[in-house]
């Protein structure tokens, strides 16, 4: 019996690691934002509102300088650094 529930802790464990994993696989590394090529899920050259999510969802409409629905590459906001990344000539 003690082997069974240590078999089922075991899989739970791994199953919510892979989890985990798994829902940042479309981010960069060390939690970089995804690139365009990325988030353009069709390779159309451009996002629509179904391809994009988070705060570049929510903000769509103010990105969309030309009001045609779609975002081109152009039109994104250069991403911010992360906290955690070194600046170039610090160490």
């Amino acid at each position: 019996m003690k082997k069974i529930i240590a078999l089922v802790f075991a899989l739970a464990l791994i199953g919510a690691s892979v989890t985990a994993f798994a829902s940042n696989d479309d981010r960069g590394p060390r939690g970089q934002p995804p690139t365009f090529a990325q988030l353009d899920a069709n390779s159309d050259g451009y996002l629509s509102k179904d391809e994009v999510k988070g705060p570049l969802a929510k903000d769509f409409d103010k990105f969309d300088a030309d009001g045609d629905g779609f975002l081109a590459e152009e039109e994104l906001p250069e991403p911010r650094q992360g906290q955690g990344q070194q600046k170039q000539g610090s160490m």
